[in-house]
């Protein structure tokens, strides 16, 4: 990460160069590939003015602090950008899961209104049950281990490293196979 402070109307010293810098870096634990990150701290009469900008990839974030001491407006700017940063990892983590779960719904709900055209006598019925699954977000390693110790000879969730729906299933006397299921293409 790229990290560049501007000084307005003060002296910077090493001290609240390395102070802004370690409240920037902090950030990381939200986003790890930031790009670049920019402090700039100005004073206007009595008020000391932190403003961090944090640029990650597909969006820029910006957080001004306003106090009496420049390491005040440091603090109150630093944790607005934790904040923010905070709130919009939730709702990318949210949104993700929600949309796997919206997908495995489309799925089921086809195939339960195939299966009810086929009762109708539109297709010829060759599905005689129709199951739910709920799948769970882990890694092919605890779905291996989930597998394993099961008796089902398959094993459906949402892989964590890819976010798309996997199948996980036993051959015979081979080990096991994977498959996973694409964006399908309209």
């Amino acid at each position: 990460m790229r990290f560049n402070i501007t000084a307005r109307h003060i002296a910077l010293t090493p001290a609240i160069t390395d102070y802004a810098r370690k409240k920037v870096e902090k950030t990381q634990k939200f986003f790890i590939d930031i790009i670049w990150a920019q402090a700039i701290l100005s004073v206007e009469k009595l008020r000391h003015i932190a403003e961090f900008v944090v640029h990650t990839p597909g969006e820029t974030f910006r957080t001004e602090g306003v106090a009496g001491d420049l390491y005040a407006a440091i603090d109150i700017a630093s944790h607005k950008l934790d904040l923010h940063l905070k709130k919009v990892k939730e709702k990318t983590k949210n949104y993700r899961s929600g949309k796997s779960a919206k997908s495995l719904v489309a799925v089921s709900g086809s195939l339960r209104s195939k299966v009810a055209e086929s009762e109708a006598g539109v297709l010829p019925s060759k599905i005689s049950d129709v199951s739910q699954v709920n799948a769970k977000w882990m890694t092919i390693e605890k779905a291996l281990t989930e597998i394993e110790s099961g008796s089902k000879p398959h094993f459906i969730f949402v892989n964590e490293s890819t976010n798309r729906i996997n199948l996980i299933y036993k051959k015979s006397k081979k080990g096991f196979g994977l498959v996973e299921l694409e964006e399908p293409h309209f």
